[in-house]
């Protein structure tokens, strides 16, 4: 029989705290002076160096690498926002609902830069262990973004947002 109890859950190694508001906010520090700031130089603060991604881009795992990844985005979308729509915490999860919206100023993944704005959703999964972020899950609306960017034609084979 599992027991549930709301700071703590039992499991085969032995006892997890966890601390669900705590996770949450620690969370959204990291969109508000991370992502939002395109300040990437101190967010291993939140970060574990070895963070495992399981991303639809397929980043690689650990702190460099999503480093990395993400100065692309910043150096094509200068204006990149993550506007946090709803952050849920359980355990140690939390879940993170976004808009994403940003315009094309540099060359995007062999694209080059229309001016166009963009604006997608994201869904996002973290998962925290001694008040940092350990591993991560996202969806995004990857084909959105290239039907708004004109990187796409409307006669390519891809389902967006207005399809759901």
């Amino acid at each position: 029989m599992f027991i549930y109890r709301p700071l703590e859950v039992i499991t085969m190694a032995g006892t997890i705290t966890e601390h669900p508001e705590e996770n949450r906010l620690l969370v959204l520090r990291f969109y508000d002076e991370f992502l939002n700031t395109g300040d990437l130089d101190h967010a291993d603060e939140l970060l574990s160096y070895d963070v495992r991604q399981h991303s639809m881009l397929d980043l690689e795992d650990g702190w460099p690498a999503f480093q990395l990844a993400m100065a692309s985005w910043y150096s094509a979308f200068p204006d990149l926002r993550f506007e946090v729509q709803d952050a849920i915490a359980e355990r140690d999860m939390v879940w993170v609902r976004s808009i994403v919206s940003g315009t094309h100023r540099g060359t995007f993944r062999g694209h080059p830069p229309t001016g166009n704005r963009f604006e997608i959703w994201q869904l996002d999964a973290y998962r925290l262990k001694d008040g940092k972020i350990v591993e991560h899950w996202d969806m995004i609306d990857i084909a959105g973004l290239f039907h708004q960017l004109g990187a796409v034609t409307p006669d390519d084979d891809l389902l967006t947002n207005e399809d759901a």
